[in-house]
């Protein structure tokens, strides 16, 4: 069976491979197939400097078994990939840029003393978040080692098929709801998914700031997770002369969301809203076990990337 005009988003997690073939637009995509593979051990241990993939037969047999079952020719992707084999950050460049090139230079030459690893080692890619009349401009950086970026294209490649994009699990995770978030000048949205907490914080419509942090399983320790949404939080508001929270959103799995609802309330002090997934439920092509929910949703964003 084929399926002209249709694009596929593949997340690769610690436990497993997710495939979702979408359509629609880019910003209403829907699910026209999808196919979970969850393995019993952790195949996949995320790290900025380490060996990631650990399990390599495991994973291109999951990858493999679950692409047939999706009955395409299309070999393009766009991969997800956890948080925690990358950085994302906020950075000023306070001088105008004459080109792509000209920027990464300068991130890289402003991120040199504070960061772990050898930045000639770094693949690193920058999106212009705002930019002021005199050129200075904030970016949305993202960087990974080079070595780590070729263990998950090298997987991905050695079965046929093509890296479309590739960006984090958190990221490919908000843009399946922006659609329904931009519309809001002053944004919260925080989010708890495969164990790393993501926190974007956005001002004017701008995104203002960014913070991702690997907690792993919370369900046995909330004061952890509300000491890092607390902590986090207050750091920008002092930066910000006093700011307070206001609509703020938030998704979780079933397990994890009334948890995080609850920290959330103690936080902010006021109710946050819950991104709902009925409309992806419900617009799908294939009818989803609302288990499998949590798995499809980084890579139905993922693959939201390559539609119109």
């Amino acid at each position: 069976m084929f399926f002209p005009g249709k694009t596929i988003g593949l997340e690769l997690f610690q436990s497993g491979v997710s495939f979702v073939m979408a359509g629609g637009s880019k910003s209403i995509p829907h699910i026209e197939k999808y196919d979970v593979v969850r393995l019993p051990k952790d195949v996949i241990k995320p790290s900025l400097k380490e060996q990631n993939i650990i399990e390599p037969l495991l994973l291109k047999e999951a990858i493999a078994s679950s692409y047939d079952r999706l009955s395409t020719r299309n070999k393009r992707v766009s991969l997800s990939i956890p948080d925690s084999a990358g950085r994302v950050m906020l950075v000023e460049l306070e001088t105008p840029l004459k080109n792509k090139a000209e920027g990464i230079d300068h991130v890289r030459w402003k991120l040199k003393k504070s960061f772990p690893i050898d930045l000639n080692e770094v693949h690193l890619d920058y999106q212009v978040v705002r930019q002021d009349s005199a050129g200075a401009a904030m970016v949305l950086v993202g960087l990974v080692s080079k070595s780590v970026i070729n263990e998950y294209e090298d997987v991905v490649c050695e079965l046929g098929l093509e890296p479309a994009f590739i960006d984090f699990t958190s990221l490919n995770l908000y843009r399946l709801f922006s659609s329904r978030l931009d519309v809001q000048d002053h944004l919260t949205f925080i989010s708890l998914y495969r164990g790393s907490l993501s926190l974007l914080i956005f001002q004017d419509g701008y995104l203002d700031f960014s913070r991702n942090k690997f907690l792993g399983t919370v369900v046995s320790d909330p004061a952890r997770l509300y000491r890092e949404i607390n902590s986090s939080l207050v750091v920008y508001s002092d930066a910000k002369g006093g700011w307070k929270p206001r609509n703020v959103s938030y998704y979780a799995a079933a397990e994890e969301k009334d948890i995080l609802r609850e920290m959330l309330l103690e936080v902010i002090g006021s109710e946050p809203v819950l991104m709902d997934t009925d409309a992806i439920t419900n617009s799908s092509h294939q009818q989803i076990d609302r288990k499998f929910i949590p798995d499809v949703l980084s890579a139905l964003g993922a693959a939201s990337r390559s539609l119109r």
